[in-house]
């Protein structure tokens, strides 16, 4: 247990401090499912929603990504941030909102992936398989490694020498492994709401636990860097 408290101490304490927002945002995205399937008068809205994002293709996904990732955890977190604790400022933002554009387009991409590779189906051993390969792949090896060396560019100034001597397999391990613990704290719930709408209405539904997630990754990754709270 003391090898893994490490690990799992940076999730114990965003959990603590940000829980109320993280289980607001769980409840709204069921609640969104269950409107779909049950409330037949919102199925203009989920018509609109699948056309929007139709429409914007890949573009939507960075916007809408930038906003539930950057900007939305942020209006919450002015809420819920523990007194004395320092907020992002602009330059932070700014690089942030360059990795969630980004991350909006490869998640869409992998989601795309996912509905070629499995299916389109929303029975339990599809969702498993989705699951699996999302948190066991595509979140350790590419994701969260992208995450966590985008942070330490900035981290070093964004000195070419300095951001090379990142690259090796502690130093990744050591910036991945919290957020992979924390990620399997709180996505495999959420990617099973997420899988069970229609693709066209997996990603849009996405958003809302980028939103949590977020906020719990982003209060990782500044503790991780010197000096710093979220």
């Amino acid at each position: 247990m003391r090898a893994w408290y490490p690990l799992i101490a940076p999730a114990m304490a965003a959990f603590s401090t940000y829980w109320p927002a993280i289980l607001l945002i769980q409840v709204v995205a069921l609640a969104v499912v269950l409107a779909y399937y049950f409330i037949d008068s919102t199925a203009e809205l989920f018509a609109s929603v699948t056309a929007w994002k139709q429409a914007g293709d890949l573009y939507f996904a960075a916007g809408s990504t930038i906003v539930s990732g950057g900007i939305l955890p942020e209006l919450i977190k002015r809420r819920f941030r523990p007194a004395g604790a320092s907020a992002p400022g602009l330059g932070e933002l700014c690089h942030q909102f360059i990795m969630w554009a980004t991350l909006g387009v490869v998640v869409d991409l992998m989601y795309r992936l996912q509905s070629h590779l499995f299916g389109n189906g929303t029975d339990p051993a599809t969702l498993l398989k989705k699951v699996l390969v999302d948190q066991f792949v595509f979140t350790p090896l590419i994701s969260l490694p992208g995450i966590a060396l985008w942070f330490a560019l900035r981290e070093v100034n964004y000195s070419p020498k300095a951001f090379l001597c990142c690259w090796h397999w502690r130093e990744i391990r050591d910036r991945v492994l919290p957020l992979w613990t924390t990620s399997l704290c709180f996505w495999p719930v959420m990617l099973c709401i997420v899988f069970s709408l229609p693709t066209p209405l997996q990603f849009p539904l996405f958003l809302l636990g980028n939103a949590a997630y977020s906020i719990l990754m982003i209060f990782i990754v500044r503790h991780q860097a010197p000096q710093q709270t979220a």
